[in-house]
């Protein structure tokens, strides 16, 4: 009996090669297909992007506050540096999403990835510029630039990723995001050490030049996508104006409030310990770690068992425990330890791990289930939520 498929894409695979699935709509289909070259060759791919663009997002963590309180600049001023980025995005995101349909996500990809690492370069070099004014502006451009860029490869990257493994989303983008998550570890952890090797300039630069080269190989290695027989261009009002989508979004947002919060103040934090940059970055570290880590694990879990709302609520619980000790609370009966920071750091990492990946398969899931086509339209409007809600919640810190 020929199998029944979530995407034409794999209406094009034999019944030998491809067992039953389990349908979007929630219809029962066989164990679901191997992965084929061709997918091996789209995950990779972008996951290694998303590696080298989570590098250069957060590799100005352990010394960047400090550079900029040098060049005249007050938290809050370098606060909002890190917050214009996260605005963008979520300004930017539903925009990427409609254009799915009009601009090949492939090439939405590799065009964001050239953007991200030239800006990169850039911020690398406004250290040079007068303190003041124009640093903080120049700052507020460059980032300003990036988040769009970003915006267009998160979009992009999850709506690939969505269209190519439709009935496995859960487990591919909890694999995205453990290379992200590799990402946040190597890129503070780099950054300090780049930083103390040659100052300011140095992470910036690397990290630029290797996204720059990223771009040009995903010219060569990334397959143009076959499924472009979308139905129309996506209800975006009719999307967002639904409870679970809506809940979906708030977990997210939840969620990635802590990156942003952690990026901006973390170092400040750690300061009365008097650590080096290094270390610093290897503080920044633990939580990145245990987000990689635990990610491909809540996304087989999402896949397998279909409880979305279930995990991404068990994600915000950790997070929430790891806010309680952070600092820790006013009330609680003992002061800061460096080693009370590193588990709240650990709590953080698990639940943020949960908090993303559920919602977007579950949101995704429940979409189709509603009516909306299977196709790029559905899959760019998803990937801009969770592009706009993560953001949302950077920047609300």
């Amino acid at each position: 009996m020929p199998a029944i498929r979530a995407s034409h894409e794999y209406s094009k695979v034999s019944c030998e090669e491809t067992p039953v699935l389990i349908s979007m709509k929630g219809g029962i289909e066989a164990p679901g297909p191997r992965t084929t070259r061709r997918q091996w060759l789209v995950l990779i791919t972008i996951a290694f992007i998303n590696f080298g663009v989570a590098s250069c997002v957060s590799l100005q963590a352990p010394f960047f506050p400090k550079e900029a309180e040098m060049k005249g600049a007050t938290p809050t001023q370098y606060g909002f540096v890190f917050g214009v980025f996260y605005l963008t995005v979520f300004i930017f995101s539903p925009v990427f999403g409609k254009l799915m349909v009009l601009i090949t996500p492939r090439f939405i990809l590799i065009a964001a990835t050239f953007i991200v690492g030239i800006t990169s370069i850039l911020f690398g070099v406004i250290d040079r510029s007068p303190n003041g004014t124009p640093f903080i502006a120049l700052a507020f451009a460059i980032r300003i630039v990036e988040g769009v860029g970003s915006a267009a490869f998160l979009t992009s990257s999850f709506t690939i990723i969505a269209a190519e493994f439709p009935n496995k989303v859960a487990t591919t983008f909890g694999a995205l995001e453990t290379a992200y998550g590799f990402g946040l570890i190597v890129g503070p952890t780099l950054g300090g050490a780049l930083y103390e090797v040659d100052g300011y300039y140095l992470p910036f630069i690397t990290i630029g030049v290797v996204l720059v080269l990223c771009a040009a190989l995903t010219i060569l290695l990334l397959p143009e996508s076959d499924i472009n027989d979308n139905t129309g261009s996506g209800d975006l009002v009719k999307f967002w104006l639904h409870p679970g989508t809506i809940l979906d979004g708030m977990i997210i947002m939840v969620a990635s409030l802590t990156t942003g919060y952690n990026h901006a103040t973390l170092e400040p934090h750690l300061r009365q310990f008097n650590l080096s940059p290094f270390f610093v970055g290897i503080v920044f570290m633990v939580m990145g770690l245990c987000y990689a880590i635990t990610t491909p694990l809540w996304g087989v879990l999402v896949d397998r068992h279909n409880i979305s709302k279930l995990v991404g609520v068990l994600g915000c619980l950790f997070i929430g425990v790891a806010f309680v000790f952070v600092g820790p609370l006013p009330f609680m009966p003992f002061d800061t330890k460096l080693w009370l920071v590193v588990i709240s750091l650990v709590f953080n990492g698990i639940g943020l791990g949960g908090s993303l990946v559920a919602p977007f398969a579950g949101c995704l899931r429940d979409t189709v289930k509603r009516g909306f086509p299977d196709d790029l339209t559905t899959y760019g409007l998803v990937s801009s939520l969770f592009a706009s809600s993560a953001s949302l919640g950077c920047v609300s810190c």
